[in-house]
């Protein structure tokens, strides 16, 4: 609902055709497994290589076991090469060692079980690499409520923010809602007009052992157009125990829009962590998270795209924040693969070496 991705959770992908969330994924949230309508929009309008009438009339892949049963798949092989890094500060060389490596940083298969026809599903999102095999989402889904809406209760993506699809993006890192964090709750959302909007309510431990006494409540809303659409989104964690106060509250706005073959992404976050030791005095952390992103198709298949990032650990100390330039080259040569070759600028201060080596990903990006 919040940003509209597309067959392959690409945020710009949905601006540039206008659509939702729940027009290509299962999970009206977006992300994960595609729908029907996700799985021939990925075969006829994404890639180069265009189908012929016939094999679009029979089709490519049926990810529909059945009228009850249907599936999905993620996978992305990677290589990356990372440049070394060696500086002086204050009189000591610190040094980052560069190198190259192939990895695995996603493999999720999907499966969804219609319980009620429209109304009802099971949906699973498990992740089976790369550090073992774990739920991603697991969740029971009611939808066809009135004003669009849904609602999911089980293992769930909290809905913030713009859903990208690199978790290394500071709005993503930063904030903590990435692939990589999802939290036991329920959520309720609607589409009603041109606006959307989605609240859950969580128990705020990332999925962890919880104490059953404080939650989180995380919510997005905005309008949506044919151009593009603005929102807000915003994110209580109360985790105050027998130690002390610990509260996190993140507040960012986002919007897009559509010029044709460009389209254009933004959003900004502040985090704001509170604590207060039993016994000790209260303190609290204000961090800045900034996304900028333009993308344009050159032609059908082949578009390239620049992300500015922008990340300020602390607003209280000077001269602290980091900043990362993304150039890709994203090709869509056959249905279901996605092959992407991205360079990435990264600075930041002299003592924090580890984040300064630039570094170049070629991705192979499978997906059902």
């Amino acid at each position: 609902m919040l940003c509209a991705f597309s067959a392959s959770a690409e945020p710009h992908l949905a601006i540039r055709e206008g659509f939702l969330c729940s027009q290509c994924h299962v999970n009206r949230a977006g992300g994960g497994k595609r729908n029907a309508f996700g799985a021939n929009y990925s075969q006829v309008a994404l890639p180069a290589w265009r189908p012929g009438p016939e094999q679009v009339r029979v089709g490519i892949v049926n990810p529909n076991l059945n009228e009850w049963v249907s599936v999905g798949a993620d996978l992305r092989v990677q290589h990356v090469t990372v440049q070394t890094v060696r500086t002086q500060f204050e009189g000591e060389w610190l040094e980052a060692p560069g190198g190259n490596t192939l990895r695995v940083p996603q493999a999720n298969l999907y499966g969804e079980l219609m319980v009620v026809r429209d109304h009802l599903s099971l949906y699973l999102d498990e992740k089976l690499g790369p550090e073992g095999a774990s739920a991603r989402e697991a969740m029971l889904l009611l939808y066809g409520l009135p004003f669009g809406g849904y609602a999911k209760a089980g293992k769930i993506l909290l809905p913030y923010g713009l859903r990208l699809a690199d978790d290394e993006a500071f709005v993503r890192q930063a904030t903590g809602f990435n692939f990589g964090n999802q939290d036991l709750g329920v959520e309720l959302g609607a589409e009603p007009g041109p606006t959307f909007l989605a609240a859950s309510l969580s128990n705020g431990t990332l999925g962890g052992t919880d104490d059953n006494e404080r939650k989180q409540l995380t919510a997005t809303a905005g309008v949506k157009a044919r151009w593009g659409r603005v929102g807000a989104s915003y994110s209580w964690n109360d985790g105050t125990n027998a130690a002390g106060l610990a509260v996190r509250q993140v507040g960012g706005v986002f919007s897009a829009a559509n010029f044709g073959r460009l389209s254009l992404l933004s959003e900004v976050d502040l985090i704001v962590d509170t604590e207060r030791p039993k016994g000790g005095a209260r303190t609290q952390l204000f961090q800045l998270a900034v996304h900028a992103e333009a993308d344009f198709l050159i032609v059908r298949g082949v578009a390239v795209r620049a992300a500015f990032g922008y990340h300020d650990p602390d607003l209280v100390v000077a001269e602290d924040h980091r900043t990362r330039l993304a150039l890709t080259l994203e090709v869509f040569p056959i249905p279901f693969l996605r092959v992407t070759a991205t360079y990435v600028i990264r600075e930041d201060i002299p003592q924090r070496v580890q984040g300064r080596g630039d570094f170049f990903l070629v991705q192979l990006h499978g997906f059902l």
